[in-house]
């Protein structure tokens, strides 16, 4: 317990992101493989369109922020932001918090409905392809500087 979280915490914080890619693995694979889905470029770029909005606003925030203030905020909060700042660095969190919780309450249900339903099974391809892409551009974002991480997860 030297960091203050019970194992049984560490323990979940390692295996969901391991049960989701290997959820999102199996729902590319296994469609494709028994020839359930024909995948379509159109409909997988818009599986993985979320994620890279994410992915583009908190770049998109960390270059403003940098930019308006001159280096990285050295405290938490938004004190001191300019007002168009303040509202980039809102509604990144506000989209980066309803993914978070979407893909944490709807996307089990929607697997598990599109699992057990077989004219659904389809959408499984889809729905892994959106888990994969939202996990590597959280994965993508832990690459941004650390000061700028800092004041993110604070």
């Amino acid at each position: 317990m030297q960091d203050g979280l019970l194992p049984i915490a560490q323990i979940l914080i390692l295996l969901c992101p391991l049960l989701a890619v290997a959820l999102g693995l199996i729902g590319i694979v296994v469609p494709v493989r028994l020839k359930i889905v024909q995948p379509s470029p159109g409909r997988t770029v818009w599986a993985a369109l979320p994620a890279l909005l994410c992915l583009a606003l908190f770049y998109s925030l960390a270059a403003h922020m940098h930019q308006s203030l001159g280096a990285w905020p050295t405290s938490i909060g938004e004190r001191g932001f300019p007002p168009a700042l303040a509202a980039h660095a809102s509604a990144a969190n506000a989209y980066f918090m309803a993914l978070i919780l979407l893909n944490l309450s709807v996307w089990p249900v929607a697997y598990l409905l599109c699992a057990l339903i077989r004219r659904w099974r389809a959408s499984l391809y889809y729905l892994g392809v959106h888990m994969l892409a939202c996990l590597l551009c959280l994965g993508l974002m832990l690459l941004a500087p650390g000061p700028f991480l800092y004041w993110w997860w604070d």
